[in-house]
């Protein structure tokens, strides 16, 4: 199975209107609330193409219902650690006229180091030989920068693969214990090396480096220009077919699905990048990130261009 973490959960608050006019008033625009968080939208790609998949959150007792009711609905299973207070609150704008999204998220509640342990210490007690976990998304406030650090290396003693996708010092604590797979997007890996990063062959080169420090996997987002790719002798450009797209928020959960699943299918490495790009390509379709069609992804693969760097 694979277990999506989710430290930071939110209330997502979609509204649909024609067109955006700033310093007006609405009162008739139709909304939706969803729960949300990185975690939950790698969860529904995952779970899109077919995969078993667990979120393992920490959740306020008084969201938990609501959390649980969203997620058995979508076939997604859940496991929460109860802690006190409120979940973060975003807002997402979706604009019919001009076609555009705003997107507007809170930090959300500070959470104490003791409620950090006792985060750690449930998911270890979830982790199996045999799953893959995917390590996702900011820390809440009062988190310790080493909290996906410590979770990576728990999976590592129990040698579970783990994806890793954050950022800062979360991410840079996180690579020294060098998880299974790292996906960030090129200024982080600017951050990690401490240098700036130009050019396809030069980002190739910085990407290799990941591997040096014990990381299997790494792909760098390169945004609109595609996907650079490394594992073992094999560094790849990859690049998405063009789509009319909708929104790109979200993408990038889509891609880490597709990674975790191509991995947990033991699909080959040119493969595993087709899925993760396809995935992002059908993400960009849809209002909703992590919203993917198995049937798109599966047509998108096909149309993914992989160029040996």
């Amino acid at each position: 199975m694979i277990f999506c973490a989710l430290v930071n959960p939110a209330i997502d608050i979609v509204y649909r209107i024609d067109e955006l006019e700033l310093g007006s008033t609405r009162t008739d625009v139709p909304s939706q609330v969803f729960p949300a968080g990185k975690g939950i939208n790698v969860a529904k790609a995952v779970r899109a193409l077919g995969e078993d998949v667990c979120v393992v959150a920490l959740m306020p007792e008084n969201d938990a219902r609501r959390f649980e009711c969203y997620l058995a609905e979508l076939g997604i299973e859940c496991a929460f650690c109860p802690v006190e207070g409120g979940v973060r609150m975003s807002a997402t704008v979706v604009e019919n006229g001009p076609r555009q999204v705003t997107h507007i998220n809170s930090a959300g509640p500070r959470r104490s180091p003791r409620v950090q342990d006792a985060f750690v210490e449930f998911a270890a007690r979830l982790m199996r030989a045999g799953d893959t976990w995917a390590l996702a998304g900011s820390l809440p406030e009062g988190f310790d920068d080493d909290t996906y650090m410590k979770m990576v290396g728990l999976c590592r003693q129990k040698q579970i693969p783990a994806l890793l996708d954050t950022r800062g010092r979360a991410l840079s604590m996180g690579v020294r214990a060098q998880p299974c797979m790292v996906k960030p997007n090129l200024s982080e890996l600017e951050m990690l090396f401490g240098e700036r990063v130009e050019g396809v062959h030069h980002i190739a080169l910085k990407s290799k480096r990941l591997l040096d420090m014990g990381i299997e996997y790494a792909f760098v987002s390169l945004g609109a220009d595609g996907t650079i790719a490394v594992h073992e002798n094999e560094c790849l450009l990859c690049s998405a077919p063009q789509v009319d797209a909708v929104d790109t928020v979200g993408c990038g959960d889509a891609f880490d699905a597709g990674v975790l699943v191509g991995h947990a299918r033991s699909f080959s490495f040119p493969e595993m990048c087709r899925m993760a790009v396809a995935c992002g390509a059908s993400n960009a379709l849809h209002t909703g990130a992590g919203v993917i069609s198995r049937e798109e992804v599966w047509r998108f693969m096909e149309d993914v261009r992989i160029e040996a760097v």
